[in-house]
């Protein structure tokens, strides 16, 4: 006498399974105890519904379904049957794939089930009745009667108060459907010995034979014949495969590849993961010219398979990605059939991946003219059909970087190579694997570097009327104001112009007030690296400090408070005196007054009065006579005065030889 907690069994079933399952895993059920040797067997469907009147009062309309009835003509519930029933998880039907668990899937949709089976022992019909137990006991309330009056032997499957009665479709047709998809393996393979299922109302109206639906003119047609498949397995076995390929004219669901186990469809994969062209559905025109749409469903057939389907029949024991264990994964399965599928429908793969990919370099050419030396690299037959330009711009930029990666990757092998190598042959093996993406972004990156510098040759100039440029037009130009560099992309700001160095900084503030109490602020305050201006990133004393401080170009006058050496040197203490948080504002920056660096650039025309803040904070005068440069010990600061001149001068002299090998004018 078998002993289980059955609620908690049904209750813990978390598989993948509608409404539908209990009805198909009862269909499978009826047709495996028909069997293949006779040619009247028959499955009903019977749905019972409650009734509904419509809101006049009168006219009844299709009611939710409270049960269904499955009946058939086979063998019935033997002896052998019933035990093997009452037996969990039995082997009893396991060279037909049964898995023993059937009977508590529908205990999670049916508050009630029952049996009512005649079969036949001894040449003696006999009536078996039974319910199923939700505690301990599978089979409860049996009873075996003798039989009289009637011929043949059959069994009645009553699901009884269906525990959601929203979740069903009402419509038969609807209902047809979806189980003719689910057993279409049991059709695929129809014979004169294949049952007729037919799916009905109680009263028997409107009966729908699901037989109907496949086969030539129907809703459901093979196409071509069956397609046996050889894949080998990672332990070197070479397992068996038949693919079945159909056209369904009547299902609005996405092209699929089905796994089956046993004449049940266990799990599927949309084709489009594999074949992007299948992700819309395909169209015929008809012999009078009538456009019919259709989506197509590979199924897929084999032992392998059979043998390694999961209890509850909606998965597979071996891994989807990558299988050690068993031989072969799912997408192994799945890639080798989508294949086969495209093959099949070749004429309308390629029309749409040609539209697809005119539709790519359309893009390029019209709005994206910097990715036409990635289209050489990308995977065109991956790109989803119907992807938009945000999408498709983010798979150009996963591409640069992957081959910006690799190149770097190439690059470095060969510079980590001996020293005693001729040089000119590194550079040529160099220049071997610098793609075209790169040598494309380092002539861009040259070319806007003159554009920049030819802009701020332009700010140095009066205006019409005389003025001068504002100090904010150049201060935007070299660093946006009022940001962090958190805030501002490397490429969007111009800091080589006053020193390459800064390149690797730490952390740069723009017009960030330092101290909240008198609420002034440099116009830039920069954190270098350490070692030379190259570190780690972590917050460190030794780390050199730089301000920057802009003046309107052409202005003469200056009061005392307004020296731009003395304030951005009271800047620098304020740093020093650790009034300046980190970005995060975790921490303070860490500062030393005895050894932190402190770097001073002051940026303005030399006029006298510059001339003279210079020579009072006793600074030399540089060789060009456009600047001053010297060391303040009190501030522990370097500083260096350039006029507009200068600093556009000096920053041409650094570019200039990259100009001229990419032929760049520099007048």
């Amino acid at each position: 006498m078998s002993k289980l907690n059955i609620d908690r069994i049904v209750k813990d079933i978390k598989s993948k399974t509608t409404y539908l399952t209990p009805i198909i895993e009862a269909v499978c059920n009826s047709v495996d105890a028909i069997g293949n040797n006779r040619t009247d067997g028959y499955v009903k469907i019977i749905v019972k519904r409650d009734h509904q009147t419509s809101t006049d009062g009168q006219t009844e309309t299709a009611g939710s379904i409270v049960a269904i009835d499955v009946i058939d003509n086979g063998v019935g519930f033997t002896d052998d049957n019933a035990d093997s029933f009452d037996t969990y998880k039995s082997g009893y039907k396991i060279q037909q794939g049964g898995k023993g668990f059937g009977r508590f899937m529908y205990l999670k949709y049916f508050r009630s089930v029952s049996i009512d089976s005649v079969y036949e022992q001894d040449g003696q019909l006999k009536r078996r009745e039974f319910t199923f137990g939700h505690k301990s006991e599978i089979i409860e309330n049996e009873r075996i009667t003798d039989v009289e009056g009637l011929e043949s032997t059959g069994s009645v499957l009553h699901l009884s108060s269906i525990i959601n009665p929203d979740e069903p479709d009402k419509g038969l047709d609807v209902i047809a459907r979806k189980l003719v998809e689910k057993l279409l393996v049991i059709f695929a393979t129809q014979s004169e010995t294949t049952p007729t299922i037919t799916i009905m109302d109680e009263d028997e109206s409107n009966p729908i034979v699901l037989n109907d639906y496949v086969g030539k003119n129907s809703g459901v047609v093979q196409v071509g014949d069956d397609v046996p498949l050889n894949i080998e397995g990672r332990d070197g076995n070479v397992y068996d495969f038949t693919v079945k390929v159909y056209k369904i004219y009547f299902s609005a669901i996405t092209n699929k590849i089905c796994l089956t186990a046993n004449q049940r469809e266990v799990s599927d994969v949309s084709l489009h993961t594999y074949v992007p062209e299948f992700k819309e559905t395909l169209s015929e025109t008809d012999s009078e010219g009538h456009q019919r749409n259709f989506m197509v469903k590979a199924y897929v057939i084999g032992k392998y398979l059979d043998d390694n389907v999961t209890t509850e029949r909606d998965a597979f024991n071996f891994d989807k990605e990558v299988d050690s264990l068993f031989g072969i994964s799912e997408k192994t399965i799945c890639h080798r059939v989508a294949q086969l599928c495209k093959d099949m429908f070749e004429d309308d793969m390629s029309a749409r991946y040609t539209a697809k990919k005119n539709r790519i370099e359309n893009y390029v050419i019209t709005s994206a003219p910097w990715n036409k030396t990635l289209l050489a690299s990308m995977d065109m037959e991956c790109i989803p059909v119907g992807i938009d330009d945000f999408e498709l711009e983010m798979l150009f930029r996963k591409k640069k970087y992957e081959l910006e990666e690799q190149s770097r990757i190439e690059i470095k092998e060969i510079l980590d190579k001996q020293e005693d190598e001729e040089i000119d042959e590194n550079i040529q093996e160099i220049m071997a694997h610098v793609n075209e993406i790169q040598k494309s972004n380092l002539v861009q990156y040259v070319c806007k570097r003159k554009e920049i510098l030819s802009l701020f040759n332009k700010l140095r100039r009066r205006l019409e009327d005389g003025s001068a440029h504002k100090e904010n037009e150049i201060h935007n130009l070299i660093f946006p104001m009022i940001k962090t560099d958190r805030e501002v992309e490397y490429d969007d700001h111009n800091l080589w112009m006053l020193d390459e160095r800064f390149a690797f900084t730490q952390y740069i503030a723009s017009d960030k007030v330092i101290s909240k109490k008198d609420k002034k602020e440099p116009d830039l305050a920069i954190i270098y690296k350490e070692r030379m201006f190259y570190r780690n990133g972590e917050n460190n004393m030794l780390s050199p400090v730089c301000i920057v401080e802009f003046k309107r170009p052409k202005r003469k006058e200056y009061t005392a408070d307004e020296n731009p050496i003395t304030q951005a040197c009271k800047y620098s203490r304020k740093i020093l005196d650790g009034k300046l948080e980190m970005p995060d504002g975790l921490e303070p920056v860490k500062v030393s007054k005895e050894s932190t660096p402190v770097y001073i650039y002051i940026v303005s025309d030399i006029t006298p009065k510059i001339a003279e803040f210079a020579d009072n904070a006793s600074l030399t005068k540089s060789p060009d006579n456009e600047g001053y440069f010297g060391y303040m010990p009190s501030y522990h600061a370097y500083v260096e005065v350039m006029s507009y001149k200068k600093m556009y001068e000096d920053a041409l002299m650094r570019n200039r030889i990259f100009f001229e090998k990419l032929g760049i004018n520099v007048d």
